[in-house]
């Protein structure tokens, strides 16, 4: 159970407009669409027969905090594409979001610190070097479907380092996802290409279409061997697209730089919606 105060559950009331048995303007489907987004399931199924704001006060009852936080988080990104925040409203959304935040355990950005770094978990140890002694390793191996499932196996390994809670491989009816993981509240998924042979358009086309087919809260990130050539991604340019792209040369500099992966991928994510385009290098984006 959310340890909320009365003030608490009111501000979600009045920022989500709960009060008339609403969320917001979702319809049933989306709003189901939403709530599994956040939990893993139907909340229609868990609590049938209620309305929309009775199922997101049973929710908020029986979830613990980051749970509540990471629905906060997701329900104002949804706002602000929907053109729901009005100066009317805008200082109690940004209220929630903070609130929202704290939940999660992550501090709120402050005028200070526009693009704040997050700090990695006090229980864990990066171990940078490691990080790239099992990167190079790869190239080691010759069979080239079993060095793509290794190269798999890493970048679990990699998300889990930072604390980004991966999931592995798994197959829907009909997708092959590489995997998935956790930034900010948003589910990613992933798609990974160990393979020195430059991508095309059609490679990023397929895996955006796997992503579009998903929640429409989802999002992707490709991983590739190879850089991004120029031509493929202007062709990303101004197309509402929900995946960014991360090269290894990428992480190889990461690690030598140290840097949190965390922030890597949230200014690559900020880049995307601030200027549609799908790869911008670490080196442009610090």
């Amino acid at each position: 159970m959310a340890n909320l105060s009365f003030i608490d559950k009111q501000l979600i009331e009045d920022v989500l407009g709960m009060g008339g048995g609403y969320v917001l303007d979702f319809s049933n489907r989306t709003f189901d669409e939403f709530m599994t987004e956040v939990i893993g399931e139907s909340i229609y199924t868990k609590y049938p027969y209620m309305s929309k704001a009775n199922l997101l006060r049973k929710f908020i009852a029986d979830y613990p905090d980051a749970y509540v936080g990471k629905m906060i988080v997701l329900a104002i990104k949804y706002m602000r594409s929907r053109n729901l925040v009005t100066p009317t409203n805008e200082a109690k959304v940004n209220e929630l979001l903070s609130f929202g935040q704290s939940k999660l355990g992550r501090t709120p950005k402050t005028k200070n610190s526009e693009h704040p770094t997050p700090n990695p978990s006090v229980n864990i140890q990066i171990d940078y070097q490691e990080l790239v002694t099992d990167l190079l390793k790869l190239d080691a191996i010759n069979d080239t479907q079993k060095r793509g499932y290794e190269f798999e196996k890493y970048l679990n390994k990699l998300f889990g380092v930072f604390g980004l809670d991966p999931h592995a491989s798994y197959r829907t009816d009909t997708d092959q996802i590489d995997g998935s993981f956790i930034l900010n509240g948003n589910t990613i998924l992933l798609e990974a290409k160990y393979r020195a042979a430059q991508l095309s358009k059609n490679d990023l086309i397929l895996f955006e279409n796997k992503v579009s087919r998903k929640s429409q809260f989802a999002r992707g990130l490709f991983v590739s061997l190879s850089d991004f050539d120029e031509n493929v991604v202007n062709y990303f340019k101004d197309r509402s697209s929900r995946i960014i792209a991360l090269s290894v040369p990428e992480i190889y500099m990461m690690c030598s730089q140290e840097q949190d992966l965390r922030d890597v991928l949230t200014r690559k994510f900020r880049y995307l919606d601030e200027y549609g385009i799908i790869y911008r290098h670490i080196n442009m984006l610090f």
